[in-house]
């Protein structure tokens, strides 16, 4: 919601201060996302909200505080669904509109000293992948769902979130000044 975004902020803003940079990483699945035959309309609607609404809603709490300071790192944590078609209807929407965000603010905020990018991983070993869920929804072993995830990726393998660490901590530091409105796939190869 707006009040948390901004909440979230001014939290932030009473402890440190300031606002230096704002990391939005929000993924995961929205139950009934599941595709136009059988998903739920408001599925949809919600995964928007819940991926690129938030991003939005936080970009527009912190860039004030940024845009007065003079400085600032906007890294928006996109998918492999950023580029290409890669899950469900509203969680592949919103990651790439991700995307756009990212080049509008970049657009809009770069005049001010704030980048804005997009780092886009592909499969990425965390809470939110589960290969025992993701073999039963396809009908096939766990192990099956992991060996068909590592073929998607030119490393053959899935990430370690620690993997993409480096990328955004460049992005968010005072040597990335340069980079912003970028798309980079820190992903293992994802789909080449």
């Amino acid at each position: 919601t707006e009040e948390g975004a901004s909440e979230a902020v001014r939290a932030a803003v009473e402890q440190f201060g300031r606002v230096d940079v704002l990391v939005n990483n929000v993924g995961g699945g929205v139950r009934g996302d599941s595709g136009v035959f059988g998903g739920e309309a408001t599925a949809f609607g919600a995964a928007i909200d819940l991926m690129l609404t938030s991003a939005y809603l936080a970009s527009r709490a912190a860039a004030p505080h940024m845009r007065d300071a003079g400085w600032g790192r906007i890294v928006n944590i996109g998918s492999g669904a950023s580029r290409h078609a890669a899950a469900s209807p509203g969680y592949t929407a919103a990651k790439h509109g991700l995307v756009g965000l990212t080049r509008q603010l970049a657009q809009d905020l770069g005049r001010h000293g704030i980048t804005v990018n997009c780092v886009c991983p592909g499969w990425t070993d965390t809470d939110l992948v589960d290969f025992d869920r993701i073999g039963r929804a396809r009908g096939i072993s766990a192990a099956d769902a992991r060996s068909g995830a590592e073929a998607e990726a030119a490393l053959g393998r899935v990430l370690q979130p620690s993997e993409l660490v480096p990328l955004v901590l460049l992005l968010c530091s005072p040597d990335g000044g340069s980079i912003t409105g970028q798309v980079i796939g820190a992903d293992g190869g994802f789909r080449l």
